[in-house]
């Protein structure tokens, strides 16, 4: 019970710290300032908590000892979860949506454009940065940190995922086109996240069915969504070595999303390929999914992505209290 009610706690202060800062963001006076000190502090924020997350993962035996089962793992649940997404996906377009495989409305007679073939090559950075931290801070936890100096990573760890999030809003509140972009696609749009979701949580769980680490927490490594900076963090008090899995499997997402969503768009239809990256549909993989398909699905893939990352607190979160 005291697990639960912290849990929810937690899961408020994060929303609480994207709503605050989404609501200052949105402000006229705030909007009309060039904001260049923001993408900075965010990474300087992402950098402390996954450095300190690293630390965390190095100083733990149990995570070193099993690295090359974690990887595995991570792999297994990562092409389960983005192909069960994609599958949903794919149902709600040809039965609900009632699109073609361009994105189209079915039998709306509008000739088809074809989309690019190779799509355009995402700004993958900030994954190599955030790869090299965590490798980083595992090397730094193993080999240097003392255990009375690891035993503070945790409460790093929640300060800095505070002010992630916090800025995260900022930006969000920056931009300030959501809703409006949301109106002009229709409602029907809310529907991706929510199947892409399912998708990816229904598969990974049946795939964990047949993995040591059950599908309860394989369930858990999935609902990150894409997300490899944030669901960790969360995933780290309730057990290092799923945080573990979760990180690499996460990172694996976004990798192979953008190998593949090429090869979706032209073989599967346009919208299933928003399903592959998760949450980064809303920011690195985008690129990718315009250049591989049209700009018409820009909408659905930033929607997508936005609903994604604001849910991946709460799916996180839902899963461990199960």
């Amino acid at each position: 019970m005291n697990t639960a009610l912290s849990t929810l706690w937690n899961l408020a202060g994060l929303i609480a710290a994207v709503a605050l800062g989404a609501f200052l963001g949105s402000r006229p006076a705030v909007r009309a300032k060039p904001l260049p000190w923001l993408s900075k502090l965010q990474l300087a924020a992402l950098m402390i908590l996954i450095v300190s997350l690293g630390v965390k993962l190095g100083a733990d035996d149990e995570v070193i000892s099993s690295l090359a089962e974690i990887g595995w793992t991570a792999f297994l649940i990562t092409v389960a979860a983005m192909a069960g997404s994609v599958l949903a996906l794919w149902l709600l377009r040809r039965f609900v949506l009632r699109l073609d495989r361009r994105g189209l409305p079915a039998g709306s007679g509008e000739e088809a454009e074809s989309g690019g073939e190779g799509g355009q090559k995402a700004d993958n950075s900030l994954t190599k940065w955030i790869v090299g931290a965590v490798a980083l801070g595992m090397l730094a936890g193993y080999f240097l940190v003392p255990e009375s100096i690891v035993a503070y990573c945790g409460q790093v760890i929640d300060l800095g995922l505070y002010l992630l999030l916090f800025l995260v809003g900022v930006d969000m509140g920056l931009q300030g086109t959501v809703v409006s972009d949301i109106k002009a696609a229709g409602f029907k749009v809310l529907l991706i996240p929510v199947v892409v979701a399912a998708g990816s949580l229904g598969a990974a769980a049946l795939v964990g069915l047949a993995l040591e680490i059950g599908p309860k927490d394989a369930m858990a490594v999935s609902a990150g969504l894409g997300w490899y900076s944030l669901a960790p963090s969360l995933l780290a008090p309730y057990s290092l070595p799923v945080s573990a899995v979760c990180f690499l499997s996460n990172v694996m997402r976004e990798v192979f999303s953008i190998l593949t969503i090429p090869l979706v768009a032209r073989r599967v239809g346009f919208v299933e390929s928003v399903a592959l990256p998760g949450a980064a549909a809303m920011d690195t993989v985008l690129p990718v999914v315009v250049g591989a398909t049209h700009e018409r699905i820009t909408i659905y893939s930033f929607t997508s992505g936005v609903i994604l990352s604001l849910a991946v607190p709460l799916l996180v979160s839902a899963v461990m209290a199960l």
